[in-house]
């Protein structure tokens, strides 16, 4: 009998169908064993503190706290951990960004979980896998640009409009909350829009997960 070799992985999204049914995929693999999923940034961090794992799969876009600085807090846990990013998103500089925290590698939730399974294999072996449908290119300019935080740009105000904008709070909820008109709250939305050069809430999304406005 061939005893296999497994390796210890854990699965973080704050997804619960998503996150449950790549962990159920994965542990019909036999080379693979899921000690563990978490749905936020919390049970990452107790499972890494429990367990020793061989890679975790983390969604870069969570509220309690961004994937990216997850991967730093995972990191300086459990420094020969591999981390891959997984995201709808497919920006360079959010990928760029996800490689700087040590993440291995960034897979798109559009692939198919074959491509996944495989992505996870990649980084296992100690090799950096991307998605093939963003340009090598555009993310190794990313990678050498050194960019400053756009959102020091905000007020204490606008702050906290586009924290609440970024969990999909719609601006009649935003200005129950904050005690504010609607139209106040859509006054900022504007000068928030143009501080960031951002015109969608999933352009938002992407400033925050940059820079750790998801959660931080």
């Amino acid at each position: 009998m061939v005893l296999v070799s497994r390796a210890c992985v854990a699965v973080v999204d704050d997804h619960p169908l998503f996150r449950q049914g790549l962990a159920a995929v994965l542990r019909r693999e036999l080379d693979l064993d899921v000690l563990g999923e978490a749905g936020g940034a919390t049970g990452a961090l107790d499972l890494a503190r429990r367990f020793a794992l061989d890679l975790v799969v983390i969604d870069v876009l969570m509220p309690e706290m961004s994937g990216i600085s997850l991967a730093s807090e995972l990191f300086e846990l459990q420094p020969r951990c591999k981390i891959l990013g997984l995201s709808v998103i497919d920006d360079p500089g959010l990928i760029a960004d996800m490689l700087r925290a040590r993440a291995c590698g960034y897979a798109l939730k559009t692939q198919s979980i074959g491509e996944i399974v495989e992505a996870i294999r990649l980084v296992l072996g100690g090799l950096r896998y991307l998605p093939p449908s963003v340009s090598r290119d555009a993310i190794d300019v990313e990678l050498a640009r050194t960019e400053l935080d756009p959102l020091h740009r905000l007020t204490r105000r606008e702050r906290e409009v586009f924290e609440l904008l970024i969990r999909g709070h719609a601006n009649d909820e935003i200005a129950a909350g904050l005690f504010i008109s609607r139209r106040t709250v859509e006054t900022h939305r504007l000068r928030i829009g143009k501080k960031l050069s951002a015109h969608s809430i999933v352009q938002l999304q992407r400033i925050a997960a940059r820079h750790g406005g998801l959660g931080s």
